[in-house]
């Protein structure tokens, strides 16, 4: 039976020995934590939950399981929810968002959007168009956008990586010509959604999973958006890891990792801080990026270029911050049943009322803490380089009560109205707050982040490695790893725990069935514009869109009349799909008078 060490408790790690273990190998899984699940893991507030009622529930920040999370589900679908049962599965402890909102804190104004499916090219402009009209955004801003967003889901994934991978979302955006209001929310949108800075993403990240959002959210149907149904340690990571324990698996907590000993070209052994080393056949390094970056030594990087690469990168540059707080209220404040965005917000925040996806496990001021609380919002900040309002400094420069004040105000600002009626969040409704254990303040300020998030800045795809290195018997995992979700999330750790055991077994030549991978899917009606992008830009040409003439926020207008002209005609799709790509370029240029 061969064996296989795993350094990395989080998803990725837990993935890679579910999946190994499954398949007959002998699995070791060590992490620094005692806790397990990494970022993923729930933070209880110690001795807060007398008289036998849970501590009140902490988390890294809160849970967001939109439809393309599709490695992570059928994780869960093969976890029982309890030991030994065949039935149900921690799957079923997901729980169905069925409303969205933006809240603005200079407007006190909330919006409220519904769902609309999309078949068609046009469906998307028209869609985008009513968004934004309903916040009141400039004509000629909602049409550049607009075919902004087109343009990208349009585009073949040559040009993606071969152009949009090279540039900035709002380099790509043209963010420079809108009004200083849609700027705005350019820039705070991405921040809020996947914590990147649209400045300093790749457009082809950014890009790629702004569009799963907005096709999830135009999907008709209401489990386009899902957040668990208690604390995730409870709900999910408890139920796997008694189910990894009854395949075999064995773990290791509290176990520090400080290196990996190489002789004759491969791993021979893992140092642990307590002064022990352990051997296995294969070894899985399933650490957050700062981490893999810290035990990547000039042996290992002599051994395999994308490790060299991977050294020698900036790590600073690579990451940023969204880390959560939580608000214990003494009365439930539900808000809406979703996410609810903040898109002026300074710190660019996101919250959700997660009581209310609770009822299953009792009311909660029976349930958790010393019976006063009643309510929990749940807040990820995502921006920790703007200066806040109530405290004029950037989050990384405030201790937790700042850190709590600035939140809190800026949540108020945002939901309570002018009237005295209208007061969503009152201070009196404030019992305490968690703020993520994985800030330290040990050192003072600013705090140490052990959860930082890969920001995927332009080229940074060219830093990453595969999963499977050249070390014939290391492979790595985490979210940094390349993968087809290309995002810092539960999902693409998990991505990359499985892409890191099928080349174990790829290298150990095994008989067993690979495990599933599933790229990101866009409709299938975009295809055929898909394939006449990669014809022009095989041939050097821009996307049809600059062709038409898309250059400023001014002539968007002129471009979308052209482009209604050329979807309008029904015969456009059947030419798309019948003619040859070559065929169909030339008749296209010809058409629109270019040579």
């Amino acid at each position: 039976m061969p064996s296989v060490i795993v350094v990395g408790g989080g998803v990725a790690g837990l993935t890679a020995a579910h999946e190994l273990v499954e398949r007959g190998f002998e699995v070791h899984v060590f992490d620094t934590r005692t806790s397990w699940g990494g970022k993923a893991r729930s933070q209880p507030v110690a001795g807060t939950g007398p008289q036998g009622r849970r501590d009140l529930p902490g988390e890294h920040g809160f849970r967001f399981y939109p439809r393309f999370y599709r490695h992570v589900i059928d994780m869960m679908q093969r976890t029982p929810a309890a030991p030994g049962a065949a039935a149900p599965t921690v799957e079923q402890h997901l729980k169905a968002t069925t409303e969205s909102a933006i809240a603005l804190i200079d407007e006190d104004t909330w919006y409220r959007f519904s769902r609309r499916k999309l078949d068609k090219p046009y469906d998307v402009l028209e869609a985008l168009e009513l968004f934004f009209q309903k916040l009141d955004f400039d004509e000629a801003d909602i049409s550049l956008h607009g075919l902004k967003i087109l343009q990208f889901l349009s585009s073949s994934e040559a040009r993606r990586f071969g152009q949009y991978e090279r540039m900035s979302w709002w380099d790509f955006a043209q963010g420079d010509l809108y009004s200083p209001k849609f700027q705005r929310q350019l820039r705070a949108v991405p921040r809020t959604m996947v914590a990147m800075d649209p400045r300093r993403g790749s457009a082809r990240t950014i890009g790629a999973i702004s569009m799963q959002l907005i096709l999830d959210f135009a999907q008709s149907g209401v489990n386009n958006d899902r957040t668990m149904g208690g604390p995730t340690s409870q709900m999910w990571l408890d139920p796997w890891l008694a189910h990894l324990r009854g395949l075999g698996v064995q773990l290791h907590a509290g176990v520090r990792c400080t290196g990996l000993d190489v002789a004759g070209g491969r791993i021979t052994s893992v140092r642990f801080a307590n002064g022990e080393s352990r051997a296995a056949d294969h070894y899985v390094l399933a650490v957050p990026l700062e981490a893999a970056h810290a035990l990547i030594t000039p042996e290992l990087a002599a051994l395999d270029p994308a490790l060299a690469r991977l050294r020698a990168a900036d790590v600073e540059q690579l990451v940023s911050w969204m880390v959560g707080i939580q608000f214990f209220l003494y009365e439930d404040v539900p808000l809406v049943r979703g996410h609810t965005f903040y898109p002026d917000s300074p710190w660019a925040l996101t919250s959700i009322s997660q009581p209310q996806f609770w009822r299953e496990l009792g009311l909660f001021r029976r349930v958790f803490g010393d019976g006063q609380v009643g309510g929990l919002l749940s807040i990820d900040v995502s921006d920790w380089n703007t200066p806040g309002t109530f405290v004029p400094k950037r989050a990384r420069d405030c201790t937790p009560e700042e850190i709590k004040t600035e939140v809190w105000g800026q949540l108020k600002a945002a939901l309570n109205g002018l009237g005295p009626d209208e007061q969503v969040l009152t201070d009196e409704l404030l019992h305490s707050f968690h703020l993520d254990a994985d800030l330290d303040y040990g050192g003072g300020l600013p705090p140490r982040n052990s959860s930082g998030l890969l920001v995927h800045p332009p080229g940074s795809w060219d830093v990453r490695p595969e999963a499977a290195s050249a070390i014939p018997n290391l492979c790595l995992a985490g979210d940094y790893v390349r993968t087809h979700t290309d995002l810092a999330s539960m999902e693409g750790a998990c991505e990359a725990g499985r892409r890191a055991v099928n080349a174990i077994l790829e290298r150990t030549q095994s008989q067993s069935r690979r495990a599933p991978i599933w790229p990101l899917e866009e409709p299938a009606w975009l295809e055929p514009w898909k394939r006449l992008d990669a014809a022009l830009y095989q041939r050097g040409r821009p996307h049809l869109f600059e062709l038409l003439g898309l250059r400023t926020a001014v002539q968007a207008s002129d471009v979308l009349r052209r482009f209604a002209a050329l979807t309008g005609l029904t015969e456009v799709d059947d030419w798309l799909d019948q003619l040859r790509v070559s065929r169909m370029v030339d008749a296209l240029l010809e058409r629109l008078g270019i040579d």
